[in-house]
């Protein structure tokens, strides 16, 4: 685990190591960390929209005592339809890089748009992104942990749903499965579970949509049962 002045000291020596400026997307607990709502996380989650970008950076952390963690059989496994992070591990530290794809969320031109914080630390340029696309990611990933993070988020910070909404509309037609609908599980487990204060209508919304798409997908189904 490292805080916040940990991690901006790792930024730092980072960013003093590079050749030149890179830029990246910073998510999850260690975006989390430059708004208030954590004091530390376990990992640094990185986002790269160029693959030349990540391996200079892995090379720049290789320097500086970081080594790659090789994936298990298991993790194999659970990765097998996906491209997964390239792991990089020091002592307590670790940095996590994901190349545009989040497991099965996508880094869209609205996440880009929306940032609101951007760091310098020498050569490393960190994009903070916002707080409600933390939330979203938090879905998609949905990890040991992520409701609690998204409740502290919420009950701190005046969310914007619609924008949730709409960003999880852009990735369903990115191909990322039916998006609102696992969005509507996450928030109704987070309202049932922790009393969290989600407008009923966001989750009318979300269950309308949701289940507008699963007529559609059904419809399709048949559709290629009945040409068989």
């Amino acid at each position: 685990m490292i805080g916040l002045d940990e991690q901006i000291e790792l930024f730092k020596l980072v960013g003093a190591e590079l050749s030149r400026k890179i830029e990246c997307f910073i998510i999850g607990g260690s975006a989390m960390m430059f708004y208030g709502f954590k004091s530390a996380t376990k990992d640094v989650d990185f986002v790269f929209l160029e693959e030349d970008e990540i391996n200079r950076l892995k090379k720049t952390l290789e320097k500086i005592g970081f080594h790659e963690k090789k994936m298990g059989i298991e993790d194999r496994k659970k990765d097998s339809s996906r491209k997964g992070p390239v792991v990089m591990e020091r002592k307590e530290a670790r940095f996590d890089l994901f190349l545009e794809d989040i497991f099965a969320f996508r880094l869209s031109p609205g996440i880009a748009s929306r940032v609101k914080e951007v760091h310098e630390f020498g050569n490393l340029i960190v994009k903070v992104v916002s707080q409600e696309d933390i939330i979203l990611l938090k879905c998609a990933t949905d990890r040991i942990g992520d409701s609690v993070d998204v409740r502290d988020i919420a009950n701190k910070h005046t969310v914007d749903w619609k924008v949730i909404i709409e960003e999880s509309l852009w990735q369903t037609k990115e191909g990322r499965k039916i998006f609102p609908l696992f969005l509507y599980d996450f928030l109704v487990d987070l309202k049932e579970d922790f009393k969290l204060d989600i407008p009923k209508s966001v989750l009318v919304e979300l269950r309308r949509i949701s289940e507008g798409m699963l007529y559609e997908l059904e419809k399709k189904k048949k559709s290629k049962l009945t040409k068989k």
